[in-house]
């Protein structure tokens, strides 16, 4: 007897529909809109794609997110959970990731990654450099057993260089952010005085002051290297062993911290856009400093004796820290003082006004 092959169905199996509770309808149909109604995805809009899918899983279950993703928003669950990550996981680093304009695509790695791959990757891109997903991702990979080995009791040189490795990076990184914060300032206040408006310096003072107080303290903790004194018995600055550029950088935010010893309001201009600005400029993007000082340079020593180094770059158009109707002295004196050699110095004599910020906790 002739045996007969079954006929097989060879038709794809359909998906299960889509079932939305009714009392969930109205959020869901809030979300579409909203991630609906987004261009171009810049480093602000991944965050708020990322919060807008975050409200849909918290009424949708698993496998039911993931169609309604694809299906209705027109994103697969994978990208629709690589948002969500950016906004569970990097909300402590929003207002860095945005200021530097990280794209979606490296947020999509930083946000598996541990809070110090994420630290150690900002501070790269925040110092000007380009990183590509490539780079970014093999910065983060975690070599198996590393973090177990981070946390290992380790004593000896190697202990002790592992411990200062990570106090330099977290100081590094934090220096970085305020160094970051001050250079905004000054350039919107070079961009007034280049438009010839007049420039609150008690304004500028206000945003400046204490980030440039921390700042230098920071510097001077982080790049002046520690030698013994035979003569004294102890440790002393070994500044001349920086590299070139840096040895006036802690002085000049030291300086900048202390309102009362910026230059007057005649002076204060050609310090500002020639020596403060260039300076910043090198610090936080890696621009060269200028081989030659200015030539008519009104403040070429700072009240100290400290040269400074001077240049008047090209400045972009900003609007800000305008006043009128003249260039306000309300913070400048004539007074000079000696910058500091240590924290415990520079906590003595402290600007009053940065003492009181940071005593509460600004």
């Amino acid at each position: 007897m002739r045996k007969t092959k079954a006929v097989v169905d060879t038709k794809a199996k359909k998906a299960p529909a889509i079932v939305i509770p009714a009392e969930h309808e109205p959020l869901l149909k809030e979300v579409h809109e909203a991630v609906k109604s987004m261009g171009r995805t810049t480093t602000s809009q991944a965050f708020e794609r990322g919060f807008q899918f975050a409200r849909a899983k918290a009424v949708l279950p698993e496998k039911m997110l993931g169609r309604w993703m694809s299906s209705v928003c027109g994103y697969t669950p994978r990208q629709g959970r690589n948002y969500i990550a950016i906004h569970d996981n990097l909300q402590d680093h929003r207002a860095r990731l945005e200021e530097a304009g990280v794209s979606p695509t490296v947020m999509f790695v930083l946000a598996s990654a541990t809070p110090e791959k994420v630290q150690e990757v900002l501070t790269i891109i925040e110092s000007g450099e380009r990183l590509t997903v490539g780079q970014v991702k093999a910065l983060t990979k975690a070599v198996n057993g590393e973090q177990a080995q981070m946390k290992a009791a380790i004593g000896g040189a190697t202990g002790l260089r592992r411990v200062a490795e990570a106090k330099m990076k977290d100081e590094v990184a934090f220096f970085t952010q305020l160094a970051k914060r001050v250079l905004k300032s000054l350039e919107a206040a070079a961009e007034v005085i280049a438009s010839g408006k007049n420039l609150s310096k008690k304004a500028l003072a206000d945003k400046v002051e204490v980030d440039a107080y921390k700042a230098s303290a920071l510097l001077r903790s982080v790049i002046f290297p520690k030698q013994v004194d035979p003569e004294q018995g102890g440790t002393r600055m070994a500044e001349e062993n920086l590299p070139a550029g840096w040895g006036s950088v802690p002085n000049l935010f030291n300086r900048l911290g202390d309102p009362p010893r910026w230059p007057g309001k005649e002076e204060f201009p050609i310090w500002a856009t020639g020596t403060v600005l260039p300076t910043l400029r090198f610090v936080v993007h890696g621009d060269p400093l200028p081989e030659k000082p200015l030539a008519a340079a009104a403040d070429a020593v700072d009240p100290a004796g400290r040269e400074v180094l001077e240049a008047v770059p090209s400045l972009d158009a900003v609007d800000a820290l305008v006043e009128e109707p003249a260039l306000s002295d309300e913070t400048t004196s004539d007074v000079g003082a000696s910058d500091l050699q240590t924290q415990s110095e520079e906590a003595a004599t402290m600007p009053s006004a940065a003492r009181t910020k940071q005593a509460a906790g600004v």
